[in-house]
């Protein structure tokens, strides 16, 4: 009877550690997933900083080759692509 008894009491003790390497696990995969969540936000900060950078060098580009009244085909072409581009996107946001 003791022997059922020794091995009723190391299985709870075995089930006691198993529940805390649970718990263990569980808070290593939430602060996982905190961490997670926050590169993403990083990233979306980043990406959204960089398109504000492309545009700006953009708009410089632009801007330069008017003040030097280089290449005026050139800037018609840019300048004809940049209004397609805005109405496509208005064509988009209406539907179409």
């Amino acid at each position: 009877m003791s022997t059922l008894q020794n091995k009723y009491n190391e299985l709870e003790e075995k089930l006691s550690r198993i529940i805390i390497r649970i718990s263990e696990n569980q808070q290593i995969i939430n602060n996982i997933k905190n961490e997670n969540k926050k590169l993403k936000e990083e990233s979306e900060a980043a990406r959204l900083e960089l398109e504000m950078w492309k545009n700006k060098h953009r708009a410089l580009a632009m801007s330069q080759k008017i003040l030097n009244k280089e290449d005026n085909n050139e800037l018609k072409k840019e300048i004809n692509e940049l209004v397609r581009e805005i109405d496509f996107c208005i064509g988009y946001i209406n539907g179409k």
